[in-house]
């Protein structure tokens, strides 16, 4: 009969402060006298206890080498190198792996074969034309921030995708021009080029020309695209692909919005034309509040009226309008593409350029470019360079993580290290058609997946589009104001502005993820754009490295009648077990935290063995009363401290009966086992072995066993390797806490255990001293 010691809740219960009840003696208790312990904290559970189901364990208990010698596999045989050599050539050069990699390196082929033309065609088509939409204005608005001239909008908009379509993995993206991608190209763009634009849009018809500069806008983007991509390509041969997981979420959520500040306040003078000149390096922000109010009185009233026209059409349309067609129909209104339309008709026939000073994109050559090589000047290598590297994989990064939602939405894998490949090459491509860097957009890509693209036949229906744009509509273009493509931009970007909110968030989750947050977007903000990645990555590697090196550590206490140990400080209803110390370690052991490991063991169980040995000589030396001052305000004092309370001349009786090392641990109250529990440790090292084994040392002078428990396999063949196993003793490592406990308990009575000798038995010599029959010295005796 499973004894009922804990009831169920059929009516509220009384708080367990007025709850004195105890069991009826036929409730088949073994001691139904016994007070039963009853939680108030049971109403939160959504279970009666009594309908919960209960189990028992009957197993012997063991050491680690004893679970192992029962229950381990016979270690495998060792493979003759011939015959390693001989199983992989036959695992590789097979027509299955051979299609396999294929498959791998064209993805196209793969979702090509699975392609139901009746189910997807039709979509896709219709996706394929509303993407079109949205990414003419887009990528148009996005050319301000990239500091190039409009019609490389449309170039991206059509070669980076031609190769994407072919390498890539992310079915729903929209590769092309990217707000973060661009306005970090804008700030290397005005950085290597001379010749102030004075807030006009920079180089608009003279691409192709030479400047009064070094180098030309094509020069600069396409050696910036060639070289992005060959990092990128680099990455992918080299199966890099897993240097995601170092962009924590975080991180990137507070560059980002970073980033998007950075744009808002470079639209300003094209919002309010008064002619700010485009600013690049560092304290970018500052600088361009700067010039903005310097040239404050140059503000133009008729750009900023058709500014502010379109940014208040682009929001109410979003705000009010959207969310219902998005209900009904699943992809938004083309509000920036009819924005574009209404306004170039509306700049032709009321002449804004020439009647109002409304600056204008001005010519759109219609002709497809010609392929031309990239720029390989070593200097201009040299000075993109590291802002190439930051390029790569702010790239690689958006894209990646907008693949891994729609892949795990839609039912596909990404390909980490293939992405790479795939941006690589489509960069390098679009480096001979002056293109300039590009990303997964992160606003057409979730048009494209909520209007229910499938495949990237999308991409292939927008090149479609832009390359007949181009060619016969390019020139209906010139006359869009520059101020409406700022207002794209702006509004584009609420979103991203918005997620300042997030800060909240990831400080309520973890005030390390919130730190991480701030430090990202307060250095992307106060700095430039490259400097805040760098600070970002580089502080969110810090509290990685901070997390590593100094884990949680807690000291474990038993819940009655289980086998569970848990925080004492954490839970209720926990016990500590009398004489036991279990210390619980929440992270690998290895150099760079062994010296935070011994001061955390140290302070949990409430005492170091340096001081013990101090107090040992000063008893040898009858000095007890400096021990008992020494002792009296340890946590760790149990009832026997309380014979620290003894008179000097007592105590120093006393130490005189008994040996020193009995007297001390007593009157310290120390342990017998300190138990570490090894569960979360995940690896350790040399440094951490040698911890160990002072350890050992330490504890066997003050007579204080210790025991390791829950080792994983993998920690458990490494101490026995490093010789660990053998200098602390077989039988101190156990699977469980449990089972180190039991040990603890009842030694000898587990399955690995190594019998302890018999003791010899020695005829004690006839006390012929009195002894003071002191009624505390008889007690304590």
């Amino acid at each position: 009969m499973v004894c009922p010691r804990t009831e169920s809740f059929t009516s509220k219960p009384p708080p367990v402060r007025n709850f004195t009840g105890r069991l009826p003696s036929d409730s088949g208790c073994p001691n139904p006298t016994a007070p039963v312990k009853r939680d108030y904290a049971f109403r939160r559970c959504s279970m009666n206890p009594q309908d919960c189901a209960r189990y028992g364990v009957h197993r012997p208990s063991f050491t680690q080498t004893g679970f192992n010698d029962t229950y381990l596999q016979l270690p495998k045989h060792k493979t003759a190198p011939g015959d390693v050599l001989k199983r992989i050539g036959k695992s590789q050069c097979n027509t299955r792996h051979l299609k396999h990699s294929a498959l791998r390196l064209l993805p196209v082929f793969g979702w090509l074969r699975t392609y139901r033309v009746k189910d997807y065609l039709l979509a896709d088509v219709v996706t394929g034309f509303t993407v079109a939409m949205f990414q003419v204005p887009q990528s148009l608005g996005y050319t301000l921030l990239a500091s190039v001239p409009p019609v490389f909008a449309l170039y991206n908009a059509m070669f980076p995708m031609m190769i994407y379509i072919i390498l890539g993995t992310v079915r729903q993206a929209s590769v092309g021009a990217d707000a973060i991608m661009s306005m970090m190209t804008g700030g290397i763009v005005r950085e290597l080029i001379s010749g102030d634009t004075g807030g006009h849009h920079p180089m608009v018809g003279t691409h192709n020309g030479t400047h009064a500069g070094q180098y030309t806008v094509t020069q600069v983007t396409s050696a910036l695209c060639f070289t992005i991509g060959i990092i990128q390509l680099a990455f992918g041969f080299l199966s890099l692909g897993t240097l995601n997981v170092f962009l924590s979420e975080q991180m990137v959520n507070g560059f980002a919005t970073g980033v998007a500040v950075q744009v808002v306040i470079s639209q300003l003078g094209s919002i309010f034309g008064n002619h700010v000149p485009h600013m690049s390096g560092m304290f970018t922000i500052y600088k361009t509040l700067y010039a903005f109010f310097e040239h404050i009185h140059e503000v133009a009233w008729q750009t900023t009226v058709v500014a502010f026209v379109a940014i208040i059409v682009i929001m109410v349309v979003k705000l009010f309008l959207d969310p219902p067609v998005i209900r009904r129909l699943g992809i938004p209104l083309p509000i920036e593409l009819t924005v574009v339309v209404l306004f170039t008709v509306g700049s032709h026939f009321l002449n804004l350029r020439d009647n109002y000073g409304v600056e204008v994109v001005g010519t759109i050559p219609e002709k497809l470019p010609e392929p031309t090589l990239p720029s390989f000047n070593t200097h201009l290598i040299a000075s993109i360079l590291p802002e190439s590297f930051a390029l790569a994989i702010v790239s690689f990064a958006i894209t990646l993580s907008l693949g891994r939602i729609f892949g795990q939405k839609h039912g596909y894998s990404v390909d980490a290290n293939q992405e790479f490949l795939a941006l690589g090459a489509s960069h390098v491509f679009s480096s001979f058609f002056s293109c300039f860097p590009i990303a997964a957009s992160v606003p057409r890509s979730a048009v494209q997946e909520g209007a229910g693209g499938k495949t990237q036949i999308v991409s292939v229906v927008n090149i479609v589009i832009i390359v007949l744009m181009v060619l016969f509509l390019g020139h209906y273009l010139e006359e869009l104001p520059i101020c409406v493509l700022a207002a794209i931009i702006v509004t584009s970007l609420k979103k991203i502005v918005m997620q300042v909110q997030d800060f909240k968030r990831y400080w309520d989750i973890s005030k390390i993820d919130g730190q991480v947050w701030m430090v990202s977007f307060g250095a992307t903000v106060i700095f430039d754009v490259i400097t805040g990645l760098a600070i970002g990555v580089g502080f969110s590697l810090l509290t990685l490295i901070y997390k590593i090196q100094r884990p949680k550590t807690f000291l474990l206490g038993s819940v009655a009648d289980t086998e569970f140990f848990v925080p004492i400080k954490k839970y209720q209803m926990v016990d500590e077990i009398p004489k036991i110390k279990i210390f619980h370690f929440g992270g690998p052991v290895h150099f760079a935290n062994t010296e935070y490991f011994k001061e955390q063991l140290n302070k949990k169980i409430g005492f170091t063995v340096r001081d013990v040995l101090k107090a040992r000589k000063r008893a040898q030396k009858g000095s007890v009363c400096n021990l008992a001052n020494l002792v009296k305000d340890s946590p760790m004092l149990g009832a026997e401290s309380k014979n620290a309370s003894l008179n000097c001349s007592v105590a120093a009786d006393l130490c005189s009966l008994k040996s020193s090392n009995s007297c001390v641990a007593e009157m310290l109250a120390l342990p017998s086992h300190i138990i570490l529990d090894f569960s979360r440790v995940s690896f350790m090292d040399g440094s951490s072995v040698a911890l160990l084994k002072s350890l050992k040392r330490d504890y066997d002078s003050v007579d204080v066993k210790l025991f390791i428990a829950a080792c994983s396999d993998s920690v458990f063949d490494f101490l026995r390797k490093a010789d660990a196993v053998e200098f602390l003793g077989s039988d101190a490592f156990f699977p469980s806490v449990f089972d180190a406990v039991q040990a603890a308990q009842h030694p000898n009575k587990f399955i690995g255990a190594i019998p302890e000798p018999p003791p010899s038995i020695v005829e004690p010599e006839p006390d012929t001293q009195s002894v003071d029959t002191h009624p505390e010295v008889s007690e304590f005796l």
